[in-house]
C-alpha cells in the first residue's frame, strides 16, 4: 500500500516538473514570437505649404516652405528626424516642437527647402505643371512604421502660390518604396520597402504677360514679313527695300530665340513660342525666294509677277493665323 502510494507521489511529482520544464523553456519563445509578429506603427503625417517660390525651369528647381506634422502613441520614435525628401537639393528645420495630447505625441516642425523638378514646357507659356513633394521614411521598414495620411489638415495658403502661377489642385497619398536590397542587414532578405507619402501641387501659368513679352517680336517679325510682299513701284519690286525689310524681321526672330532659351535654359523641349518662331523663319525665306522669282519674272511680265506676289503673301499671312490659332487654343 505505502510502495503503491509512493510511486504515485513520484508520478506526480514528475509530472509537475516535466510542466515547469516545458513552461520554463517555451514561455521565452511565445513571448519572442509575440515581439516579432507586433504591428508596425503607424503615424498620421500631414503637410500645409505656405509659400511655393524661386521657380527656375532653366536649374529645374523650386523653393518652398511647409509644416510637416506627425501624430503616433509611440514616445520613442520620431519619424519627423527619420525621414528625407526624396527630391531636395537641401533642407533647413526649424521650430521643431513636440507636445503630449493624451496618450498621443504630436510633433511638427517647419521646412525651408530646394527641391528638384522635371518641368514639361512644351505647351509654354500656357503649361500646367505638376509638383511632387515626397518624403520617406529612412531607418525603420514597412515592418516597424507605416506613414498614414491626414488628408483633412493637408493643404496650402491662398497665397502659397509662386508669381505668375495658380495653384489649382492639390492631393496626398501614401504608398511604398521597394528596394532589391537589405542595405546589408545580417537579419534582413534580398529586399526591403520602406513607407512613403507623396503631396501632389498642381500649378497653372496665370499670366498671358509672358506670352505677350516673348510673342510681341514675333508677330512683328511677321509683319515686316507681310509687308514685304506689297512694296512695289511701277509693278516691279522694290528688291532693296524689301530684303532690309526681310533682314530686320530675320534679326527680330533671332533675338526671340534668344530671350526664349534665357527665360527657359537651353535644355528644353519645342514650346509654342519656338514653334511660331519657326513658322516666322520659314515664311522670310519663303519671303526671300519669291522676292527673288518676282524680281526674275517682271520680264516676262509685271501683271503675273503682282498676280504671284499677291497670292503668295495671302497665304504667308491665313498660314500663319491658322497655325497660331491651332497652337493657342489647343495649349489653353
Amino acid at each position: 500500500m505505502n510502495l503503491t502510494r509512493q510511486c504515485s507521489l513520484s508520478s506526480r511529482f514528475a509530472c509537475c516538473a516535466w510542466t515547469w520544464l516545458a513552461i520554463f523553456f517555451l514561455l521565452p519563445s511565445v513571448a519572442m514570437c509575440q515581439v516579432s509578429k507586433a504591428p508596425a506603427e503607424r503615424f498620421k503625417i500631414g503637410m500645409f505649404i505656405t509659400s511655393i517660390y524661386s521657380v527656375d525651369t532653366a536649374e529645374g528647381t523650386y523653393a518652398a516652405d511647409l509644416w510637416i506634422w506627425s501624430v503616433g502613441r509611440s514616445s520613442t520614435k520620431n519619424p519627423l528626424q527619420t525621414m528625407e525628401f526624396v527630391d531636395s537639393n537641401g533642407v533647413t528645420r526649424r521650430l521643431e516642437s513636440n507636445t503630449k495630447r493624451g496618450d498621443l505625441s504630436w510633433r511638427q516642425v517647419k521646412i525651408i527647402g530646394t527641391f528638384r523638378q522635371d518641368w514639361d514646357l512644351r505647351r509654354f507659356p500656357f503649361d500646367e505643371q505638376v509638383l511632387h513633394l515626397t518624403i520617406e521614411e529612412g531607418v525603420d521598414d514597412n515592418s516597424a512604421l507605416l506613414y498614414v495620411a491626414d488628408t483633412s489638415n493637408t493643404g496650402y495658403l491662398p497665397t502659397a502660390s509662386p508669381q505668375g502661377w495658380r495653384i489649382t489642385s492639390q492631393k496626398i497619398e501614401v504608398g511604398t518604396s521597394h528596394y532589391g536590397t537589405g542595405f546589408g542587414d545580417p537579419a534582413g532578405g534580398t529586399g526591403s520597402d520602406y513607407t512613403n507619402m507623396q503631396m501632389t501641387i498642381t500649378l497653372q501659368r496665370a499670366s498671358i504677360a509672358t506670352f505677350l513679352n516673348l510673342a510681341a517680336p514675333l508677330y512683328a517679325a511677321f509683319l515686316l514679313c507681310t509687308v514685304s510682299f506689297l512694296l512695289h513701284k511701277d509693278g516691279r519690286p522694290l528688291v532693296e527695300s524689301r530684303m532690309t525689310l526681310l533682314a530686320g524681321a530675320l534679326f527680330a526672330v533671332v533675338l526671340n530665340f534668344r530671350a526664349v532659351s534665357n527665360v527657359l535654359g537651353n535644355e528644353h523641349h519645342l514650346t509654342i513660342v519656338d514653334r511660331l518662331n519657326i513658322v516666322v523663319l520659314i515664311d522670310i525665306v519663303f519671303a526671300t525666294i519669291v522676292t527673288i522669282t518676282a524680281a526674275i519674272t517682271t520680264n516676262k511680265g509685271k501683271a503675273f509677277s503682282l498676280h504671284l506676289e499677291y497670292i503668295c503673301g495671302a497665304i504667308v499671312a491665313v498660314s500663319f493665323v491658322a497655325f497660331n490659332l491651332f497652337l493657342i487654343v489647343g495649349a489653353v
